[in-house]
């Protein structure tokens, strides 16, 4: 972005030419609060003021309700490609992506795993937050939430996985822990398929199969497992409204490989987002086959709000 000049008229009638980047910074800051994820790019381009002046700026508009999230295409290098609500598409570098798979996104923030290790990535920012080791040196169908942004001091983290046809295990990290603490769910006959979603609310983590099977994981540490029903015309004893929606094969309905122009011999695994909205919706994860016959091309994406956050050089958990 280039500095352009406006014209500023002077207590004499003249009009004296100054530069915008010598606006002051009580007049820079809240433009930069209202701005967007790109415009506010652009904006700390400008000069080091405008730079200072942003620097709580976080693109917040992006996550308010009725904003759907962006999709990011990332896979065995740097290179990623990034999709706007808007359909426009941009090539970005994000080494720290290089290896790694995201397990949750929530509110501009990704959780992503790497070679046995985990942390918390802004990549519009390429804030990192680091996460003591996670008890497995592999993640296969591993899904996660978060409760809060990792920089809130009541973050909770949890990853839950199969590790037997009739057992589910659940680590968690609490803010400042050092150590994961581990949950084991013994689960009735059919009680859930593949798990494809986790979100939390309500001092409750929520699981959600490829099916319409739910289990729940709360703060004091129980277990619970339910059957989701189309909604009921009147209300009856022991059915209760679900408090967050699903958008199930989100990515095939919006027919994603075409707006990001991917050829037929990839395929995609996705990780999905909580949408904001008056009631949420939360983005199960997907995984899209390459065509029948092709030599398959292996990608992965994840949705994600496209926010701002700064941290401190090497800020800790």
């Amino acid at each position: 972005m280039s500095i352009e000049t406006g014209l500023i008229r002077t207590t004499y009638g003249q009009m004296a030419e100054r530069k915008w980047s010598d606006l002051p910074s009580d007049l820079l800051s809240p433009i930069a609060d209202r701005l967007g994820l790109i415009e506010l790019l652009s904006f700390r381009g400008v000069c080091k003021d405008w730079k200072s002046a942003s620097a709580t700026a976080s693109a917040e508009i992006e996550s308010l309700p009725n904003h759907e999230p962006w999709f990011l295409v990332y896979g065995s290098n740097s290179e990623c490609i990034l999709l706007s609500n808007s359909g426009k598409k941009y090539t970005i570098n994000f080494p720290e992506l290089n290896g790694a798979t995201c397990l949750a996104s929530n509110k501009g923030w990704l959780l992503m795993f790497q070679e046995g290790s985990m942390f918390f990535f802004c990549p519009f920012s390429h804030a990192k937050i680091d996460l003591p080791r996670f008890p497995h040196s592999q993640v296969t169908d591993h899904v996660a939430a978060f409760s809060s942004p990792p920089t809130s001091q009541d973050c909770l983290v949890a990853v839950i996985n199969r590790s037997s046809e009739t057992t589910l295990e659940l680590n968690m990290l609490c803010h400042g822990a050092k150590v994961w603490t581990n949950h084991k769910g013994y689960l009735p006959r059919d009680a859930i398929k593949t798990i494809k979603g986790a979100t939390y609310h309500d001092e409750e983590f929520y699981f959600f199969d490829n099916s319409e099977n739910l289990v729940t994981f709360s703060i004091d540490k129980s277990w619970n497992f339910f059957v989701i029903i189309p909604r009921p015309k009147d209300k009856f004893p022991g059915i209760n409204d679900l408090p967050i929606g699903r958008r199930m094969r989100h990515f095939i309905h919006m027919n994603m490989k075409n707006e990001l122009g991917l050829p037929e011999n990839v395929s995609i695994s996705t990780c999905g987002t909580l949408v904001h909205d008056r009631i949420d919706k939360l983005v199960l994860n997907e995984r899209i086959e390459a065509a029948e016959d092709s030599i398959s091309y292996q990608l992965k994406g994840v949705w994600i709000q496209p926010r701002f956050f700064q941290v401190f050089p090497n800020q800790s958990w």
